[in-house]
């Protein structure tokens, strides 16, 4: 609900800011008139009011001019409602709203562009490589994410641009932080090995970290020595040991369990000593 409140009362911010309308099909985006006289359209609500897909056609049109209020309203209403929204349980993903905060970012940067550098720009370049950026900035995916803005643009000659523009964004996240998935599994304490050993414990060895007194099997037991064995321990698993201790491998406590509850289906059980 206040969502929905948000985004269909913020473009009266800019109201007054209203541009004429354009031919729709050539973008293929419906221009929202909202407050504005017949022939002109509301900038912010043609890209609150409309589908995600609509609002990327628009950002990706040469026609559409959109100027600096609604494109920093735009992105700030996508940002805060992105990150309150992640990690809750509601069907609320990253992708879109990675590129539509993304597309914003790009198209302000055109007006800065066309502004003070170069007069002629292409609105749809600067809009997919802001969209690249920020993707790339929380979720670290690289080539990947070339090629899957490469299929969406269908324009091969953004490949330079695209990649230079990833391994930027995730060079300067690194220095900051993870990706953003690796904050949300520490979060939620889910085991996560990264690919790299951490400074804090490059000096261990494995002997540092074992334990010394183990519980040891050896490759023929009794089934009275495993069952004492799993009485008075704990352990989650036994190494399973030679009589020159060379290790043969390990075995669980739930395999063990398992293995005594069904004995009758072992077969030639009548030979395995007590």
């Amino acid at each position: 609900m206040l969502t929905a409140l948000m985004i269909f009362y913020a473009p009266l911010i800019t109201e007054s800011d209203c541009e004429k309308e354009m031919n729709s099909s050539e973008s293929h985006t419906e221009f929202i008139q909202y407050t504005c006289e017949s022939d002109e359209f509301n900038p912010l609500a043609t890209l609150l009011l409309n589908p995600e897909g609509n609002t990327i056609r628009a950002f990706m049109s040469k026609e559409a001019i959109f100027a600096y209020n609604p494109l920093l309203l735009h992105f700030l209403i996508w940002f805060l409602m992105t990150i309150m929204t992640y990690g809750t349980a509601v069907p609320a993903g990253l992708f879109l709203p990675g590129i539509l905060i993304g597309c914003s970012l790009g198209r302000m940067l055109t007006l800065f562009v066309s502004t003070n550098v170069e007069a002629t720009v292409q609105p749809a370049t600067y809009a997919i490589i802001g969209a690249s950026a920020v993707l790339a900035g929380y979720s670290r995916m690289t080539f990947s994410l070339a090629v899957i803005m490469l299929e969406t643009t269908e324009n091969v000659n953004l490949f330079l641009p695209i990649i230079f523009t990833l391994f930027i964004s995730f060079a300067v996240g690194r220095l900051f932080t993870r990706s953003i998935y690796v904050g949300a599994l520490t979060q939620k304490n889910v085991p996560f090995l990264v690919e790299t050993i951490p400074l804090s414990h490059s000096h261990l060895k494995a002997k540092d970290v074992m334990a010394h007194n183990l519980t040891l099997l050896q490759p023929n037991p009794t089934i009275a020595q495993i069952a004492e064995v799993l009485r008075e321990t704990e352990h989650n698993g036994f190494p399973i040991l030679t009589d020159d201790r060379r290790l043969l491998g390990l075995i669980s406590r739930h395999t063990l369990m398992t293995l005594i509850q069904h004995l009758e289906k072992i077969p030639n059980f009548s030979s395995v000593a007590y």
